[in-house]
């Protein structure tokens, strides 16, 4: 017969395992984050476009920090510095921003298997709806009212000051926690999934490959 294998050598097993997927998602982690680089160079941009209230903003960034706030006018403005250890990687990375009729696009670009950061604030209409897909970094949300579709491989998720009603959130983790007490509890081990249903206008969809999720407010 087979030896059985303990509840404690389970978690064991499991625990090593998702270490060792993390170790190349560790690599890229590093390099998001600012409190471990003294940057050697670094340059800061500013642009605006008009925008519609109601419209979807689409963004989609490699690695760095994003905050999504709303704003105090009809208009998308945006500040975001890039920092790197090369001068040439800092002068090759660039920002596609285009506004068609009722969406806008913002894609970050930067120069291919670099040490290249973005770091950025966006400010929006207070009525936005968002599709949001980056892939290492921290990503944050400010009181802005609309749907929501937020991805993120490693890092943070946070929707801070929430005020919007929700008539469905799923907000989901591969491994780490989903925080958000006032739309219920979450369930799972390694990863968390929350669901709910509510009676407000907008959807909110999360999810994070490894890292926690946290929804302020209701």
């Amino acid at each position: 017969m087979p030896a059985r294998i303990s509840l404690g050598q389970k978690r064991a097993y499991v625990t090593l395992l998702s270490c060792l997927l993390c170790i190349p998602i560790s690599l890229q982690l590093s390099q998001a984050s600012d409190g471990n680089h003294d940057w050697d160079y670094a340059e800061t941009h500013t642009d605006a476009r008009e925008f519609v209230s109601g419209g979807m903003l689409h963004v989609r960034m490699p690695v760095g920090d994003l905050v999504v706030k709303r704003g105090d006018s009809d208009k998308i403005r945006m500040t975001y510095t890039v920092k790197s250890h090369r001068e040439s990687n800092v002068k090759d990375a660039h920002v596609d921003f285009d506004v068609r009729g009722n969406d806008a696009f913002i894609e970050f670009h930067a120069p291919s298997n670099t040490n290249t950061n973005f770091d950025v604030e966006i400010e929006v209409p207070a009525n936005t709806n968002l599709d949001v897909h980056e892939k290492v970094g921290d990503l944050t949300v400010e009181n802005v009212e609309g749907d929501k579709d937020l991805d993120l491989g490693v890092g943070d998720i946070r929707l801070a000051r929430e005020t919007a009603a929700y008539r469905l959130v799923r907000a989901s983790t591969g491994i780490g926690d989903v925080n958000a007490s006032t739309y219920g509890e979450s369930s799972g081990w390694l990863g968390k999934t929350l669901h709910y249903h509510g009676d407000g206008k907008y959807e909110l969809r999360a999810h994070v490959g490894v890292g926690d999720i946290t929804l302020d407010g209701k």
